[in-house]
């Protein structure tokens, strides 16, 4: 039995066979961007994370038992938006292959107009920002970047 409360933004439901219509829990969003990006399985705790750093809607007001829900017009446009689309890991691990060895040659030479531009190609075909991080190194060359050090310094070329 679900207990709702008519108009009430912190109403809590009692726990039942599922959430109230039109609202997900954490659980229910991470099978869904699952299925999105062709990984086997996301844990919840992925999703929970994922909103505090603000990178998914917001949850609502609305508690099912101690789940937070979100609205689930926001998460299936949310989902709709995903820059990461499924990549085979094939292509994945060859276009690093070349993202690597043009940054060798752009920290050799000085001209990176080669990466930038195979960035934004990998970009393009489906690459997140964090797999390119993980082909390319910083300028000194001792270690790889972050995604949002990528993300900053090639986003004038996306």
């Amino acid at each position: 039995m679900v207990q709702v409360m008519a108009a009430d933004e912190g109403a809590v439901c009692a726990p039942a066979d599922g959430p109230p219509d039109g609202f997900m829990t954490a659980e229910m969003i991470a099978s869904a961007l699952a299925k999105v990006t062709g990984k086997r399985a996301i844990p919840a705790s992925t999703i929970r994370g994922m909103a505090s750093r603000d990178q998914l809607p917001a949850p609502t007001s609305r508690k099912w038992g101690r789940r937070n829900l979100w609205s689930s017009e926001e998460i299936q446009e949310w989902l709709a938006q995903r820059q990461a689309r499924h990549v085979p890991r094939a292509t994945v691990r060859q276009i690093q292959r070349r993202l690597t060895i043009l940054d060798e040659q752009a920290r050799a030479s000085g001209n990176d107009a080669r990466l930038k531009q195979a960035v934004r190609s990998a970009y393009r075909r489906g690459l997140s920002f964090q797999q390119i991080a993980d082909a390319i190194k910083v300028k000194n060359g001792d270690h790889h970047p972050s995604r949002e050090a990528v993300r900053l310094r090639f986003s004038p070329y996306l």
